[in-house]
């Protein structure tokens, strides 16, 4: 006889989502509209005909051009915030202030002290607060996870994460300030968590602007050095992995391939699926899985030469290059390159929503993850300035 199920885990989620860009409306509300459990009940832009074609395209209850409708609106069970860094620590705020758990993109905020406001105020009032340090939930990090719990410290860790900004259209010059506050928390979340250590000493050094290495050392002993450019390929993977353990090593490439050598308890090799996109070709979800990094380099040199021969590697500004690049690309065409493997976007917004709706603590990257990123952040750039190491700030350990 089957068990009756619990009401509660049948009740909708009702999502709030501030910001509809191009990242919000392929990744968080593709993801809202693709689960049974979640609605998207509000959702708000500054643009009030963007806002109304990406809500009827999904089916939004409501649409609006202020996001404090959203916060305030009492039928909002969740809310997910995807707009530019200087307005999260408002919104993070006064989501916290009405009681409704937040999952705010990364960085958490601009600065420690807006990260660390957040994370205390969500302490005080029991609001969870996660941060979208995706990566966490990626099918690869899993076999990561795995591998570095298997292995005892130190672990000597190198990661590769290069873009080529070229590429970025007029509306996301935001992306192009500084690298290690936007992009780099990624990976400094991402090493913590699979370290398992704290971070006490960076130094970094700059060849060019956004062009940076970084050298962390921890508490345990492990020491991860990350190599961050904004001056990378469009055919490269954009993010590599090796880490050494003890006479054994593993390699992750992009999330798309994971090899292990010398580590009876992982797979030799393994390969994972893409992650498809309304509107597009997704031929890549089981190109990946099937073939691995000899699929992503054939997928990410054919975006590179179509942005190469339209003209928007030359100047992004120009709406005719991105209309020549929509039409190499295909009919459907492939997704937005960085977005083909599966980094876990779907998977962390879910496991949030539901175990906020639950009422218990969610696994995701919390506000204090979020406070460490960016205290790692500030900590390489003063580096940087001074061509010093740092000390870095313990203040996310606050409990």
């Amino acid at each position: 006889m089957t068990e009756p199920r619990d009401p509660a885990e049948e009740k909708p989620i009702r999502v709030g989502v501030i910001g509809c860009g191009q990242f919000m409306s392929r990744q968080h509300i593709q993801t809202i509209a693709r689960n049974p459990r979640l609605v998207l009940q509000h959702l708000a832009a500054r643009e009030e005909e963007e806002v109304r074609r990406v809500g009827d395209r999904y089916r939004a209850k409501r649409c609006t051009t202020q996001w404090e409708d959203v916060v305030a609106d009492p039928d909002v069970n969740v809310l997910v915030v995807g707009v530019v860094p200087r307005l999260h620590r408002e919104i993070a705020v006064a989501a916290i202030e009405h009681g409704k758990p937040v999952y705010v993109e990364k960085p958490l905020a601009e600065t420690t002290r807006e990260c660390r406001e957040i994370a205390d105020l969500a302490r005080r009032r029991g609001v969870p607060v996660a941060v979208g340090f995706n990566r966490r939930f990626a099918p690869a990090t899993d076999l990561l996870h795995r591998a570095f719990r298997n292995a005892g410290a130190p672990v000597s860790v190198t990661y590769r994460i290069t873009d080529d900004d070229r590429v970025r259209p007029p509306a996301q010059n935001w992306k192009r300030q500084c690298r290690l506050l936007i992009e780099v928390v990624h990976i400094f979340d991402l090493l913590a968590y699979l370290l398992a250590a704290e971070p006490v000493a960076i130094y970094a050094a700059e060849s060019r602007f956004n062009d940076a290495s970084v050298v962390i050392e921890y508490d345990n002993g492990s020491r991860a050095t990350i190599l961050s450019s904004s001056y990378g390929s469009l055919a490269q993977p954009k993010e590599h992995l090796t880490a050494v353990f003890d006479h054994s090593a593993v390699e992750m490439t992009d999330f798309v391939e994971f090899r292990a050598y010398g580590l009876p308890d992982c797979p030799a090799l393994e390969r994972f699926a893409g992650r498809p996109y309304d509107d597009c070709d997704n031929s890549h979800v089981d190109a990946f899985a099937e073939r691995g990094l000899e699929a992503l380099l054939a997928m990410r040199e054919r975006y590179h030469r179509a942005m190469q021969e339209a003209g928007v590697l030359t100047d992004s500004s120009n709406p005719e290059s991105w209309r020549r690049a929509s039409l190499l690309l295909g009919n459907p065409p492939l997704p937005q390159i960085n977005y083909a493997p599966d980094k876990g976007w779907g998977r962390a917004l879910e496991v949030f929503c539901l175990a906020a709706a639950a009422g218990s603590t969610p696994p995701n990257a919390s506000a204090m993850d979020g406070h460490r990123a960016t205290v790692c952040a500030e900590a390489a750039r003063r580096s940087i300035e001074t061509g010093q190491p740092v000390t870095i700030d313990r203040s996310f350990d606050v409990t």
